[in-house]
C-alpha cells in the first residue's frame, strides 16, 4: 500500500469523523462509493493495529547448577558444585577434621 494514498484516506477518515454525517451522506457529498470508503477505513485500521505490535526480546535464563553440601564435624559446611576438584576437597576435609 502506498503511503500517499493511505495518508489521503486518513485525512478523509478524520474529515468523516468530524463531519458527523452518515457514511452514505459523506460519500455522496465527496463523490465516493461507500464500498471504497469501507475498504480504506478497514486498511487504515489494519495498518494501525500492525503498528501497535512490539518486538519482545528473550533473555537466557541461567541454568541452576546442582550442588552438594558437606558438613564436617557438625561445624563446617562446604558447598560443592559441578566441576569441583576431588583431591582438593579431600585435603580440605582432612584439614577441617584436624581442627577438631
Amino acid at each position: 500500500m502506498k503511503s500517499g494514498k493511505l495518508e489521503l484516506w486518513k485525512r478523509r477518515r478524520k474529515a468523516f469523523q468530524q463531519s458527523g454525517s452518515t457514511r452514505r451522506a459523506f460519500c455522496a457529498k465527496n463523490h465516493l462509493k461507500i464500498s471504497t470508503l469501507d475498504y480504506w477505513f478497514s486498511r487504515i485500521r489494519d495498518a494501525e493495529r500492525s503498528q501497535k505490535l512490539v518486538e519482545l526480546k528473550t533473555q537466557e535464563i541461567p541454568t541452576v547448577k546442582s550442588s552438594l553440601e558437606v558438613v564436617v564435624a557438625d561445624r563446617y559446611r562446604i558447598e560443592i558444585r559441578d566441576g569441583f576438584d576431588v583431591r582438593l576437597l579431600g585435603v580440605l576435609i582432612k584439614a577441617l577434621e584436624s581442627l577438631g
